[in-house]
């Protein structure tokens, strides 16, 4: 895998709470990205959310082999553009996985309890949202990271499951009981959509998470609101949202699907 190359910007955005701060989410942005690059969504996101503190964390920047070794900010190196690819960068996968660790950590220490943490991302941050809240990684782990979080939530937007073949070795002893939000376009070209829908058959099927839902829907918010078959989103288990037509971006549906289950895992 190539070097990382250091990081030139800060550690992290923050977005402060509106009233008491409560509850945190801890958002990954995708490869190429950094956290002011979701400023703009998580700023219409905060107002009914108003207790809820935003951690944006920005990844180290790195030469990137799929992209001709070109140095961009990545939670891992990534060998090839082919997901599935087996030559994972485990090292740093593991290594950021401890980063966001501490930040989880140093969550607790202000005095929120992991309980009223969400950690969430899109892409490569929803990838690492998985690995960092669902494992339990012994001592590759930091903190609660070692013997698995117990969060309020995790929310995994164009997101696929790291490390698949040892996955089972890591598995959280409490995944079956933490609310798991996927959400995925159907038509996305960059973190292909059977690669979400695998995802999600290994954590229902393999590794025992309760199937609350398997939705395809408009990327518009419905003018109706939400439906009956959709309270089972934000309680114990994995609701999967998949959104026609949408390619690798968080449509408007996505993001009110985001804020609708922030507001469910971490009420005022």
């Amino acid at each position: 895998m190539a070097a990382r190359v250091p990081s030139v910007c800060k550690a992290f955005e923050v977005v402060k709470p509106l009233t008491k701060h409560t509850a945190t989410v801890i958002f990954l942005h995708g490869l190429g990205d950094s956290g002011k690059g979701w400023l703009g969504i998580i700023n219409e996101l905060k107002e009914q959310l108003p207790h809820v503190k935003w951690l944006l964390p920005n990844a180290p920047s790195r030469s990137i082999t799929a992209n001709l070794g070109f140095v961009m900010p990545g939670w891992f190196d990534l060998p090839s553009w082919d997901l599935q690819d087996k030559n994972e960068d485990r090292a740093g996968m593991l290594e950021s996985a401890r980063t966001i660790d501490q930040h989880i950590q140093d969550e607790v220490d202000t005095g929120i309890p992991p309980g009223r943490v969400v950690v969430g991302g899109f892409s490569q941050g929803g990838a690492m949202s998985l690995l960092t809240a669902l494992t339990a990684r012994g001592e590759d782990g930091v903190a609660s990271g070692k013997e698995g979080w117990k969060l309020g939530g995790v929310a995994i937007l164009s997101g696929w499951m790291l490390l698949q073949d040892e996955f089972a070795k890591m598995v959280s002893p409490h995944l079956t009981t933490t609310p798991v939000l996927m959400c995925h376009g159907t038509t996305d070209n960059v973190v292909p959509y059977i690669l979400g829908q695998k995802t999600a058959k290994m954590l229902t099927n393999q590794f025992n998470m309760p199937a609350l839902e398997s939705l395809t829907l408009s990327m518009q918010v419905p003018r109706s609101g939400y439906s009956s078959e959709e309270d089972k989103m934000g309680t114990a288990g994995l609701s999967f949202r998949s959104y026609r037509s949408s390619g690798h971006d968080a449509c408007e549906r996505t993001q009110e699907d985001l804020k609708e289950f922030l507001k469910r895992v971490l009420p005022q």
